[in-house]
């Protein structure tokens, strides 16, 4: 059935038109545009936009989505009327920021999360906000992917052979997910082998049902690798930068890779900043200070961490300029032509 799926896929081919999450600052907008805290969401969100431009998708998901952004905008707008207008706006962009986020994850970033109790416990939130959040968000992402392939609707039920009856007498994929979902989740918090009262309960088994799902769909719906699950060809490029920075600093990390006007940048970070190395295979052409001080958008969200003696991967990625160790999961990578060996660490946080 996921051939099948698959196959539909290809008749619409990919495309990467522009996204239209931004908003501009004319009335009835205006207020995101002059209060402080309204326009540095703004950019937030703006950037985010940005990202999912550039990311590959089907352009059925893609139709879909500028769908769902016509109505985010409308939403907005009625912002303007709302006897709090500065709280509707800011919860409405905090929501859109939200999708974007894990539209971006899934598109344009590493893969999600396993567990989204380590995910609320890592953020360091309140874990009933935590948990609504990530929820509203995975379920808004799936719906407009389910849109997108309406015509597949039993590609939804293929998860599980025990789908409930209800499922089969949906009227939309995205009713079906959700009844099977919720049946699912109710079934194994009954069962003997879950520690009744686990963290997170019925909600964080939802959201990670719909982040597996997702992670599924998003991979149909035109998704390429992250540079994070692709150690193993850019292994040789790792180990020469690596070699050539140990001269210039300590604790380095690779914590993105993306590309720049002269080929493909791999950055670096250390005990004493940001770096810019470019390699080709076991040769590097270039190791400079980073130009930007600011942050690219996703960036750190994963490292890859060398073996560095006996310290393990967590004092590594506690060192200056990164991130708290727990917001990361991690998993051992071994590239032995490349005499590379090492940890990918996953962000959980934002």
């Amino acid at each position: 059935m996921k051939q099948l799926f698959a196959a539909a896929l290809l008749l619409g081919g990919l495309a990467s038109q522009p996204s239209a999450a931004e908003i501009g600052c004319d009335p009835p907008t205006s207020m995101i545009c002059t209060d402080a805290q309204l326009r540095a969401l703004k950019d937030d969100l703006d950037a985010r936009a940005d990202l999912i431009a550039e990311a590959p998708m089907h352009q059925a998901f893609r139709s879909e989505l500028e769908a769902a952004n016509t109505e985010w905008e409308a939403a907005i707008d009625d912002c303007a009327a709302a006897a709090n207008a500065a709280f509707c706006y800011r919860r409405r962009l905090e929501q859109r920021i939200a999708v974007l986020d894990l539209l971006k994850r899934l598109f344009a970033g590493p893969h999600l999360p396993v567990s989204a109790v380590k995910a609320c416990t890592a953020r360091g939130e309140p874990a009933s906000a935590c948990y609504e959040g990530l929820f509203a968000a995975a379920d808004t992402v799936y719906a407009i992917a389910a849109r997108a392939f309406e015509t597949s609707l039993a590609a939804v039920n293929i998860q599980t052979p025990t789908a409930p009856d209800a499922a089969s007498e949906a009227s939309s994929a995205e009713e079906a997910f959700r009844t099977w979902r919720t049946a699912e989740c109710k079934a194994l918090s009954q069962s003997p082998m879950i520690e009744q009262g686990e963290a997170g309960g019925l909600l964080a088994c939802q959201i990670q049902l719909t982040w597996k799902e997702l992670a599924t769909l998003a991979e149909l719906l035109g998704r390429k690798p992250h540079w994070s699950e692709r150690v193993l060809a850019y292994a040789p490029r790792f180990r020469a930068c690596f070699d050539r920075g140990r001269d210039e600093d300590v604790d380095l990390r690779i914590i993105d890779v993306f590309s720049g006007d002269a080929g493909e940048i791999i950055r670096l970070m250390g005990s004493r900043g940001r770096y810019d190395c470019s390699a080709v295979e076991a040769t590097v052409s270039s190791f400079l200070p980073a130009q930007s001080r600011s942050a690219r958008p996703g960036e750190a969200e994963a490292i890859f961490v060398p073996v560095q003696g006996s310290r393990p991967p967590e004092a590594v990625l506690a060192a200056p300029g990164g991130r708290k160790a727990d917001c990361y999961e991690t998993q051992a990578i071994i590239a032995a032509e490349a005499r590379l060996s090492g940890w990918i660490a996953v962000s959980h946080c934002d």
